[in-house]
Parts: C-alpha cells; structure tokens; sequence
C-alpha cells in the first residue's frame, strides 16, 4: 500500500484539519530550524561514529467528493519530514507533518517528535527534546528524560511541558504557548522477558464536542501504563499491556432557566481503562495470532441519549487470524467479536486468498459484517453487511498496479439514520457513501524515489476519493 511508507492514511484526515496560509506559522519555522539543527549533529557525528540513518522526505494530496460530484468535502495538500540516526551512544529523531487544506479549513501542522537520545555516559541515559512518554493518546513531552540500568532493570524519569492536548491541539510552538506540566517515571525490565511499568501526571485542556466549548483552566490528568512482551520458545511469542487514565464526566444543563449555562466537568481518576493480550504461534507456513482487548471509559450525562450512546466506549473484543503461505499462495482466516457495555455485539467473518506467479497479483476475499443486540432508543440498529474484494494486477520490486472492485461496510453503519439525514450518507467521505465502489493502486520505485495514487470510484451512487503521494526515503 502506499501508506507504508506514510503514517498519513486517509482516516486521519478531515475536513477540518488544513487551511492555506501565506506566512508559516510558529510550528513551521520551527520545523526548518530543527531539520537543519539534525542535519548538522548528523553530519558531525556520522564522521566520528558508525550509525544506521534513516531519512524520509514526502508529500501527499487526497481529494474526496460529495455524492453529485458538486463540491469537495475533504481536499488537502501535506508534507512530512522524518529522519532517525542511531549510533551505539547516540540517537536523534525528527518526525513532522503539515496538512494546508485546498478548500479553506483551518491548517494541522504537527511536530511529533525531535529528541535527542545520549547513552555515551556510563549506565545513565539522557533524552532532550520532544518525546513520547508513556500514557495516554497523544501524550508527548517537551522536555527531559534520565535513566539509569543496572542488573537487568531500568529506572528512568522524564518532565517538562506536554506538547499537544487530546484533542491534539498544539500547546509549545504557538504565538502563544500554554505551559501545561508533564512528570513521570517508570520501570523497564529487561531480557527475554521484558516490561515496563510507568506512571505520568499532566494536565489537559478539555475542548468539549460538538460545540466546541472550552473548560476552564487545565485539569489534572494522571495515567499508569504497563507492557509485556516475551518469547516463549522460537515459535510463541507473548505481548500484553493496560493503559488507566483520567476521564471526565460532563453534564449539560436541562432545564430551561439553566439551558445556555456552561456544561459542568467531573474529574474521573481512573476513569478510563484499556487492556490488550496477543498470542501468536508459528508452526511451519501457519501462523495463528489471538488477541483479546478491553476498553472502559465512564461518559457523562448528555440532554440527547441517543448521541449519547452513539459514543460509548466500554467493550471486550475478541479476534483470531489464522495465515498460511507458500511460493505463490497466501490465505488468510480472520474472526472478530465485541461485546459492548449495553450488551450490543458485532461479528466480522472474513477470508482472503492471494495468488503470485511472476509479475501477476490476484486476490480475492469476502466476509461478513454483523451489528446486532441494539436496543430501542439508544441510536444504534442491527445490521447485516456483506463484505468483498477482488483485484488484479502485477507486482516487481519496483511497481504495483491493481485494478478492482470492493464492498465494504462503512463507518458508523450501525448508527440509526433520522429522517433528516441523506439515506445515502454512510459517513463519509472517507467511507464512500455508496459502499460498493471500484479502484485503482499504482505505486512505483526508483532508487531512493517513491510515488503513487489510489483512486475509488462509488458504483451505486456518485463520490470519489484520490489519494497521491510523493517522497524520497533511504
């Protein structure tokens, strides 16, 4: 796919993220500095020591259309810059992306990642910079890091400021910062069984949805995450991990001398809890992967219940894939089920067959998609989607070309339709309205050089969708 080389797929983007602008902001200017700055400490230190780099220098455009084709309703432009060097004392990473909306919406430039990682001094390890840390969606810092390892074990604290709030609006690099605090601490273990246990305290400014309401000054927020991955043999390996954080619950007014009053915010600690295990095991051309995850966030009371329940997000999933391959055949056996806090249950069924015999690609797969067990009034209803996929193409080591046909279910399906609404509506555009529809991959390669489109195409109603990209990566 030509994501592979982009985290940039088009579930990311919205119609409100990009805007062009004239004058680069804040973010931009920081970006050019810092790109240079890791170009020159490359530079130095790639004559002083043996590193593995990395570099890659892309851009994207994707344009979705309305049914009609009368207007555009997601149509942006986006250029994403990453670079790793790793050495056996140091490390730096940049990683950035600027989204410019075509059709005027407000622009997204996110600077992810720019950090600096010494392991020069003796058992301790220094991290300067913006960084992940541990925790939440989008919990990144701007800050430092320390740790020290000693028999097998790891012990490590970081601060500073937090980059981005949930809503991933940039807190740093604006016009005018918004200093909220980040601390943490964890402990890794390290060997052929390794995990880490770690606890951050922050704070978040809570934009509410729909209307866009702003909560006063910044809330507390605190998460305690731990991660386990070991292998069991040559062929069993073993991952799990739970994330705890804080939520809040929000209540609107509903009563009518109090309807245009603010909505108020309770502070939930712990509120909000994810766990996930993976088993997988191979046994010749066979691999078998079961995963099995849990997800529990406490929601406040909404005037309107069924968009209320419409964003529930307390469930139990279980899913099983089971793949086999040899020269020319790779097949493949998926099952997923969810069991939802208001007893509602989906099922998905779907199996895939791909066939290889020189440069020729044929693939084929169908499935089922089943939401059932909705309760009346709660804004969801019981649906049945059948689900398909059938291409034909080539494939070398320096293109791909596929053309074919596709039936999916798409997103929010199983959400009740007013009749206000275009019964043709499926979510989209990032789902086409139609759900059937047909496409078209190219994707090539030369040298360090990248470049491709998709294209789809609704077969039942009007709506299409292009996606092209471009870089350099080595």
């Amino acid at each position: 796919m030509l994501t592979r080389f982009l985290d940039l797929d088009s579930s990311r983007i919205s119609p409100a993220l990009g805007s062009t602008v004239a004058i680069p902001g804040a973010s931009t200017r920081v970006a050019v500095v810092a790109v240079v700055a890791v170009v020159a400490v490359v530079a130095f230190e790639g004559g002083r020591a043996t590193a593995d780099t990395t570099a890659m220098i892309a851009a994207d455009t994707y344009i979705a259309t309305d049914p009609g084709y009368d207007q555009a309703v997601a149509a942006d432009v986006a250029w994403s810059a990453r670079l790793e060097w790793i050495s056996r004392a140091r490390e730096v990473h940049l990683d950035y992306v600027q989204r410019e909306s075509l059709i005027g919406s407000p622009p997204r430039r996110e600077f992810h990642e720019l950090s600096y990682v010494d392991r020069s001094l003796g058992p301790w390890t220094l991290t300067l910079g913006r960084f992940r840390v541990p925790g939440g969606f989008w919990l990144i810092a701007d800050g430092a890091g320390l740790a020290v390892q000693g028999r097998g074990l790891e012990l490590a604290v970081y601060g500073g400021a937090r980059s981005f709030t949930n809503a991933r609006d940039e807190t740093v690099l604006r016009r005018s910062p918004e200093w909220l605090p980040l601390i943490g601490a964890a402990v890794t273990r390290r060997g052929d069984v390794q995990a880490r246990l770690a606890y951050t305290y922050t704070s978040d400014r809570i934009t509410l949805p729909g209307d866009g309401v702003i909560a006063p000054p910044a809330q507390p927020e605190q998460y305690l995450d731990a991660e386990l991955l070991g292998q069991l043999g040559d062929r069993v390996s073993v991952t799990g991990g739970a994330t705890i954080g804080t939520r809040y619950l929000v209540s609107y007014p509903t009563t009518a001398a109090q309807i245009t009053d603010a909505p108020q915010l309770e502070t939930m600690w712990f509120g909000s809890a994810a766990g996930y295990g993976v088993v997988s095991v191979r046994a010749g051309g066979f691999r078998l992967t079961t995963a099995i995850t849990a997800a529990r966030t406490k929601l406040g009371q909404l005037t309107d219940t069924a968009a209320a329940a419409a964003i529930t997000g307390s469930f139990v999933e279980s899913s099983t894939r089971l793949a086999w391959r040899d020269r020319s055949w790779r097949t493949t056996l998926r099952y997923r089920a969810r069991v939802f806090a208001d007893a509602r249950h989906a099922h998905r069924g779907y199996a895939s067959a791909q066939w290889r015999r020189g440069v020729l690609d044929l693939q084929l797969g169908g499935g089922i998609d089943v939401h059932a067990g909705a309760r009346s009034g709660s804004g969801y209803v019981d649906t049945t989607t059948l689900l398909g996929r059938a291409s034909a193409g080539i494939h070398t080591s320096a293109v791909e070309l596929a053309v074919g046909l596709a039936a999916t279910s798409a997103i929010g399906d199983e959400l009740a339709v007013t009749p206000g609404d275009d019964p043709n509506d499926k979510r989209g555009p990032y789902t086409l309205e139609a759900r059937s529809y047909g496409f078209a991959h190219a994707f090539a390669t030369r040298g360090p050089w990248f470049g491709g489109v998709d294209v789809e195409i609704g077969l039942v109603h009007d709506g299409t969708r292009a996606l092209l990209q471009a870089g350099w990566a080595r």
